[in-house]
């Protein structure tokens, strides 16, 4: 079996322009030439690695090539910027880095981070945003090589790092508090108290609202989708919501908002990278464990 490099290419741009014709226009040839290393790299391995839907996805076997792409585009960049050296213009040279965060840990101790890499390395990083809950499929899909996630069941190829848990308190105003759960958040209050998720996969919140209400309850729901206005939402009154404690510290002290129950969630998060004889993500390895160290919650027992 042999990969070709260009196949590999070109089965990325795919993927990530959507349609053969945009992968034409992005790697400068024509759609039939697209078409026809598509068809090469398919005939190479034996296998499908394309659904030819708009947009385009892979298939099982296709995520495992585009992992080897990705992977190859990483140390052949890293590669050219040790030839280049220092001599030449630093940006032209930079290595683009695709990885995964949860925007809790943007928000607070992560971008900290991201901004030392690039004082320190010739990176452009990109950051895909989703629920840490999620973003092992960036992973496995081969669109990111590395990632935060809450899942400590490591992917096939890579190593997983136990950087520690994230505090969430469940928190409200004191005027809503007084408004709506006068008798503590029972569960016929919390079925009537407006809360605040982040999203519809936002499952903190959820299991928070299952550990305090005794029987299923259905609130009426606000979405707020980022991560700095959600916890504004809570301090303006929109509805109450389990909101890191990193965040909310300043308030507390300040009693804009108030613990609705004497209760924490701790939620564990991960750092999963490619097993890759990479400087750069190496570092960025580094960088990230040391940080957690620093702002999260000691990390759970050792992996098996």
């Amino acid at each position: 079996m042999e990969i070709s490099q260009e196949g590999l290419q070109t089965l990325a741009a795919v993927l990530r322009e959507g349609t053969f014709d945009a992968a034409a226009t992005s790697l400068h040839i024509t759609p039939s030439a697209v078409s026809q290393r598509i068809k090469a790299l398919e005939t190479s391995v034996g296998r499908v690695v394309l659904r030819r839907t708009k947009p385009a996805t892979a298939t099982p076997d296709g995520e495992v090539l585009v992992r080897l792409a990705k992977q190859w585009e990483l140390l052949l960049e890293e590669t050219r910027a040790e030839l280049i050296g220092s001599g030449t213009d630093e940006d032209s040279a930079r290595i683009h880095l695709p990885i995964a965060a949860n925007a809790d840990s943007l928000a607070t101790w992560f971008l900290p981070v991201l901004a030392q890499m690039h004082h320190e390395h010739p990176v452009a990083i990109e950051v895909v945003r989703d629920d840490e809950s999620q973003n092992t499929r960036f992973l496995r899909s081969g669109e990111v090589l590395a990632a935060i996630t809450s899942d400590p069941l490591g992917i096939r190829g890579c190593t997983t790092r136990a950087l520690g848990s994230m505090r969430y308190l469940p928190v409200a105003t004191p005027d809503f508090v007084a408004r709506w759960l006068p008798d503590g958040p029972t569960a016929e209050a919390l079925s009537r108290a407006p809360m605040v998720l982040f999203d519809r996969n936002d499952y903190i919140q959820r299991d928070v609202l299952t550990t305090l209400a005794a029987q299923p309850v259905s609130p009426p729901i606000s979405y707020i989708p980022a991560s700095t206005e959600f916890h504004l939402a809570v301090q303006l009154g929109v509805g109450w919501g389990a909101v890191p404690e990193a965040q909310i510290a300043d308030a507390l002290d300040a009693g804009r908002v108030i613990p609705i129950v004497d209760h924490h969630v701790d939620v564990p998060l991960y750092w999963q990278y490619w097993k890759l004889s990479s400087p750069i993500l190496d570092a960025l390895t580094e960088l990230t464990v040391a940080a957690a160290a620093e702002h999260l919650v000691a990390p759970p027992g050792p992996l098996r």
